[in-house]
């Protein structure tokens, strides 16, 4: 039953149900989802909330209306606000409880040798995608009820993006793999791709520039060069003499 809801509400939404892996080999592609208990504490956090709007629902009709002799009008509007009231509660349960279910299954943090892209949402579909050219901080964070239910957040900063928060660079942005189970394995895999990326030549753009730039002379141009600045700076200091 759930499958079947799953499947007609992403096809309702037009969501597809995986996302593409990013940039890099085939062979090279890792995925990772977020953990069973992020679910669960997601679930009851969903079950906390429903309890703080069904309350007053109840009390609702739990409380006597107005008095018999009241205006016709006012004991209407008592007994339809109550009636409504609880019927949208009802009915927005299983919609609210299959989103639950949906955020967390649709959660997608996918690695390759190349790049990282970190999906999730259903009514509003976020998708980040960053190559390891622009990673600048990979870190993992986690709070005190995330330690104790096994869980953690990587998050990884990237240059080239919006404005971040106040201990980021002014062009970063972050993607965070929320929730996940293994943020120590993770965090070692992309650094460890991330090294052979860079070890590859395919790291900072700068760094390819200076070495292109090394190479274009050859040894006697060089030489050439240094006597040609050190004539003209000989001659500067003549002229200011």
């Amino acid at each position: 039953m759930h499958e079947t809801a799953k499947e007609a509400l992403l096809r309702l939404l037009r969501v597809p149900a995986e996302p593409k892996p990013p940039d890099g080999t085939p062979e090279s592609v890792r995925v990772f989802r977020a953990g069973r208990n992020y679910y669960r504490w997601r679930l009851l956090q969903w079950v906390l909330l429903q309890a703080v709007i069904g309350l007053p629902i109840l009390i609702l009709w739990l409380v006597p209306g107005p008095r018999q002799d009241a205006p016709i009008v006012a004991l209407v509007i008592w007994r339809t606000l109550a009636v409504v009231s609880a019927t949208t509660y009802v009915l927005l349960l299983p919609v609210t409880y299959i989103k639950q279910r949906l955020d967390y299954e649709m959660r997608w943090y996918i690695v390759t040798d190349r790049s990282l892209r970190v999906r999730s949402g259903i009514w509003s579909v976020d998708e980040l995608t960053m190559t390891f050219a622009n990673i600048q901080d990979i870190r993992v964070m986690a709070g005190p009820l995330q330690r104790f239910l096994g869980l953690a957040d990587v998050q990884v900063t990237s240059a080239g993006g919006g404005g971040g928060g106040p201990h980021e660079a002014p062009n970063a942005h972050m993607a965070n793999l929320a929730g996940v189970d293994c943020a120590e394995a993770i965090r070692d895999l992309m650094i460890e791709r991330l090294r052979r990326y860079r070890d590859a030549g395919l790291g900072d753009p700068d760094d390819g520039r200076k070495a292109t730039a090394a190479r274009a002379l050859e040894p006697g141009q060089a030489v050439e060069a240094a006597r040609c600045v050190l004539e003209e700076a000989r001659a500067l200091r003549a002229v200011l003499s």
